[in-house]
């Protein structure tokens, strides 16, 4: 039913071994050291209804992984600051634009946020 990691690092090879588990819901806690090797594919073929991800507070913002998750229904994410200016959060649009991709996806929340009104008014539309 649940299943909670906590990992320094992402990579699909780390992650294979429970991708023919059907879980329900999945927290995955970054550590410090996330957004130095990540695999951007790395959670794609997690098969899971709810995804919460809560990236670490103590250092730069890194958003390189692909969230469009095809089997998520409720997607979680905590911890995002990027305040540089109005273009600083692209990365972080151009990743969540491609929830589109997923036609189940029907809950976003994001927790402990720092953005631009720019940037905030770009993610809902």
């Amino acid at each position: 039913e649940f299943l909670g990691l906590s990992a320094t690092q992402l990579q699909k090879s780390s992650v294979q071994s429970i991708t023919r588990l059907h879980i329900s819901k999945v927290l995955l806690v970054l550590g410090d050291t996330y957004g130095e090797r990540e695999d951007a594919e790395s959670l794609q073929d997690l098969k899971t209804q709810s995804l919460h991800i809560v990236f670490p507070t103590g250092k730069k913002f890194h958003f390189n992984l692909d969230v469009s998750v095809s089997t998520t229904v409720s997607l979680e994410l905590s911890n995002i600051k990027c305040v540089l200016d109005d273009n600083g959060c692209s990365y972080f649009e151009n990743v969540l634009s491609k929830l589109q991709k997923n036609s189940r996806l029907s809950n976003l929340t994001l927790n402990n946020i720092e953005i631009t009104w720019n940037s905030f008014f770009t993610i809902l539309q």
